[in-house]
């Protein structure tokens, strides 16, 4: 698994240098905020489903409220580097970190009241077997909430999206919001949103790339060396314009599983 990571190590560093520690994707701990907003968590146990290098989960342990976090990943080395950084602020003993393979979780029916995921499930290939699976392991009245990178009406023909999927080198596979949707309906979640994200991001994403072209230049050219640095600064210019153009549309995604309600909105 190592070998065939989709984060090496610089590319993590990297992605910390502009997100903040503990951050694969964008927005910090605001975003984690935002994506949970008008959701009480507190004292629930959560599953947080690709958790990275841990930001998130840590937002949720120490800011929200969450009595425990269980935190899942496919990449060994993602997990190690969560574990140590939650160990670092305090809240080792809020969350479990497991490795897990590709498939069913590793879990019990009607396990979490809350199942919870931050911009990982757009590498999921199947997604109707994956939505399955979040609501198998959901308690009767729990709450799936998440952001996904989901794609618009012009994903498959943009140019700039097809430049920026030649540049970069991670797995996705993309859906868009009303395929989501329909994908939720059908695996059995109730009353399921989503909310388009793209607005912020466009605007966050360009600004992004000035900073790299601009402030952090010297910094990462010293850190990564220049040709890593130039092909990130490709990779991330085409983001900004794929993102400008609707074909990358961040979107928060929200469902429940049928039941009296244990988390209230």
């Amino acid at each position: 698994m190592g070998e065939d990571t989709q984060y090496p190590d610089h590319f993590v560093r990297r992605l910390h240098t502009i997100w903040g520690e503990g951050f694969l994707s964008p927005g910090g701990p605001e975003e984690v905020k935002e994506i949970v907003r008008g959701i009480d968590l507190s004292d629930r146990i959560l599953l947080d489903v690709g958790c990275g290098t841990g930001g998130p989960a840590i937002v949720l342990a120490r800011e929200l409220g969450v009595r425990r976090v269980v935190a899942i990943d496919v990449e060994p080395k993602l997990l190690e580097s969560a574990a140590g950084y939650a160990k670092t602020v305090g809240v080792r003993d809020k969350i479990e970190f497991n490795l897990v393979e590709p498939g069913p979780f590793p879990f019990e029916d009607n396990t979490f009241d809350v199942a919870f995921s931050k911009d990982a499930l757009i590498h999921i290939v199947d997604k109707s077997a994956m939505y399955r699976e979040l609501l198998r392991v959901l308690r009767p009245g729990g709450v799936f909430v998440a952001s996904d990178w989901l794609g618009g009406d012009n994903t498959e023909t943009a140019p700039e999206w097809r430049l920026f999927r030649d540049l970069v080198h991670l797995d996705f596979t993309m859906a868009t919001a009303s395929e989501t949707e329909a994908v939720m309906i059908a695996a059995g979640f109730t009353d399921v949103s989503t909310r388009d994200r793209n607005a912020w991001f466009s605007e966050l994403s360009r600004y992004e790339a000035d900073q790299i072209a601009g402030p952090l230049r010297k910094q990462l050219i010293a850190d990564f060396g220049e040709e890593i640095y130039q092909h990130w600064l490709r990779v991330r210019l085409a983001l900004a314009d794929a993102a400008a153009i609707g074909a990358l549309r961040p979107t928060h995604l929200r469902g429940y599983k049928a039941g009296s309600r244990t988390v209230g909105i």
